[in-house]
């Protein structure tokens, strides 16, 4: 059976500590997220370029080869692109797994070191589940925080870069949008929460 094993966190009351302590996973997180959503614009690009081939085949100015080499791309592309999406995910969860196991190990010794009286009056099992319970939010938010980096930021970046390459005054107006909505939801989040309150 594989060791599983992690390398001790050095500040275990600080999160950006877990965060160093996955450096080997997060490196395959971010190649794989990087080629998975910078790829996603390339998927587009080639149904363009397809469907410019086929006019061009239907005007008589390009042949089925050039139509062949373009599906060929097209393929590889999309085979890459969904690979590393799998190894995107796989290594975000491996990673979300490992901070789980290491904040684990952390509460487990702490209450190893604590004396049979003070456990008992701190209400051991109370403590633990609520422990337990707050580990598995930490985690899952660390977790949900690295893929919405790349699903996110990384692709809308992407999109950006690729709209300004088109028209760059389509792309400026359609990036207008964005903030508006982001203001708007925020205003919304704090009418609700202020809502739900009373």
């Amino acid at each position: 059976m594989k060791n599983t094993e992690s390398a001790p966190v050095r500040q275990p009351d600080r999160v950006l500590s877990y965060f160093e302590n996955q450096r080997p996973v997060l490196a395959v997180v971010t190649v794989s997220g990087l080629i998975y959503n910078l790829g996603l614009v390339v998927g587009p690009w080639f149904e363009g370029q397809l469907a410019q081939c086929l006019l061009d085949i239907l005007n008589g100015n390009e042949t089925f080869a050039a139509m062949a080499a373009l599906c060929a791309g097209y393929l590889i592309a999309i085979a890459v692109v969904q690979g590393s999406r799998f190894i995107k995910r796989l290594y975000v969860r491996k990673f979300a797994n490992n901070i789980n196991r290491s904040m684990k190990q952390v509460l487990y010794a702490n209450l190893v070191r604590k004396g049979k009286v003070e456990l008992e009056q701190a209400g051991t099992g109370t403590l633990m589940t609520k422990a337990i319970s707050d580990v598995d939010a930490c985690a899952e938010g660390m977790r949900k925080f690295t893929t919405e980096i790349f699903d996110t930021g990384i692709a809308l970046l992407a999109y950006a870069v690729m709209l300004l390459g088109y028209d760059w005054r389509l792309a400026l107006l359609c990036l207008v949008f964005a903030p508006v909505s982001y203001y708007i939801a925020e205003q919304m989040k704090t009418l609700v929460q202020r809502t739900g309150a009373d």
